[in-house]
């Protein structure tokens, strides 16, 4: 993919659904008391991955209507790439009687697993390895688990998810992200599970298949909402103002740096304006720190983007970033746990995407107001969570 640098960005755009509301949606109904309706969800390489591990726990599921297996069998699960996958499919295989082993492709191989197998393996579960692959001897699970979620609230989800079937009360201690496990106690609640927030979360058991909609992606709309505020006007439709999504939070970013902002029923709109530098922590939000560094790129001054996890991403996204841009000629200093930029013009790069659909995705809208050419050399890398990206970008400029 080639990007030229464009006068201006204007017009509007359907959000994607959202792939994190996905994930929890299939296995919810993998575990949920009758069938389930999922309506309008997101068709991606890792919600693919979720949905072959909900098939391989026993289910009868297509990318609609979910009828989940009197009892969960024993199961094979590749994760691709998929975090989200992986982890709630370990929690999840220790209600299948018999050994499951979970796998994932070469990234998530190096990713942390090792709170959430600590905390399985204190309820008794058997969990072989500590990070993929895993093997798990399920059985019997319940009572009250800790987890340590400084690295992810994915290990909350997954545990949340578990409790969903079994009960249990879910304690988490320095927990990043953690509009996601909002997110979580939302869809239980749409599938009929109950729970109390005291000391943590006490879940009570009961999952009810439902029909559930899928909203848009805050996620993969801030891509295109970035783009209006740095080059023109863009509004994203199908999205909820009142959702608990975590990267919700690029609305009051933009806002706060000098973009006009304008939120609707069920959309929002931003303009170019005048922008100016950050200083910001996304560690609730570390999918948006991508496209916070190209923000950053085009601001006045020094910017300064941090987040606890941002190394253990699909990528390093530190590196990941300051390679990039570095490439492009922007001044930039890596943190431990972020990165410095230093605003200005950049010229067009040949991107490294390090297998990262949202360094890709970053890029791209940076490269639309380069100095020059920028290439994505593997436009499919979007496919992870926005396989429309680029079609999406290219209407936005037509």
């Amino acid at each position: 993919m080639r990007i030229k640098p464009v006068e201006g960005v204007e017009g509007r755009v359907q959000a994607p659904p959202s792939k994190s509301y996905t994930h929890r949606a299939l296995f919810l109904a993998l575990l949920s008391e009758g069938e389930s309706e999922i309506l309008n969800p997101l068709k991606s390489d890792d919600t693919r991955a979720t949905l072959g591990a909900v098939r391989a726990f026993g289910a009868e599921a297509d990318w609609r209507r979910i009828v989940p297996p009197e009892e969960l069998r024993p199961a094979a699960v590749n994760a691709e790439e998929s975090g989200t996958t992986a982890r709630i499919s370990v929690a999840v295989a220790s209600l299948a009687r018999g050994r499951s082993v979970i796998d994932g492709g070469k990234r998530l191989r190096e990713r942390p697993m090792g709170p959430l197998i600590r905390a399985l393996r204190s309820l008794g579960v058997k969990v072989k390895g500590e990070v993929l692959p895993v093997e798990v001897a399920g059985g019997s699970v319940g009572g009250e688990v800790n987890v340590d979620a400084s690295l992810s609230s994915q290990f909350v989800t997954a545990l949340l998810i578990l409790a969903s079937k079994t009960g249990m009360r879910v304690r988490f201690e320095g927990a990043v992200s953690r509009p996601y496990i909002e997110m979580t106690l939302r869809t239980m609640e749409a599938f009929g599970v109950e729970f109390k927030r005291e000391e943590g979360v006490t879940v009570f058991p009961g999952v009810k298949g439902c029909r559930f909609r899928v909203p848009g992606d805050y996620s993969s709309a801030a891509f295109l909402l970035v783009a209006g505020a740095l080059y023109g006007r863009v509004r994203v439709e199908n999205l909820d103002p009142t959702d608990v999504q975590a990267d919700r939070a690029i609305l009051d970013i933009l806002r706060e740096i000098g973009a006009e902002v304008r939120v609707g029923k069920d959309y929002v709109e931003v303009q170019k304006g005048e922008l100016k530098s950050f200083e910001i922590d996304c560690s609730d939000f570390p999918d948006l720190f991508p496209v916070l560094t190209v923000l950053a790129a085009y601001g006045g001054g020094k910017s300064t983007i941090r987040g606890k996890q941002l190394r253990f991403k699909e990528s390093d996204r530190v590196h990941a970033m300051a390679l990039n841009l570095s490439r492009a000629g922007l001044r930039v200093r890596e943190l431990e746990d972020g990165l410095e930029v230093w605003g200005g013009r950049p010229r067009g790069v040949v991107v490294e995407d390090f297998n990262d659909h949202r360094v890709a995705m970053a890029m791209a809208v940076l490269g639309l107001g380069a100095r020059g050419e920028t290439v994505i050399r593997n436009e499919n890398v979007v496919a992870k969570s926005y396989p429309g990206f680029f079609a999406d970008l290219r209407g936005l400029l037509e």
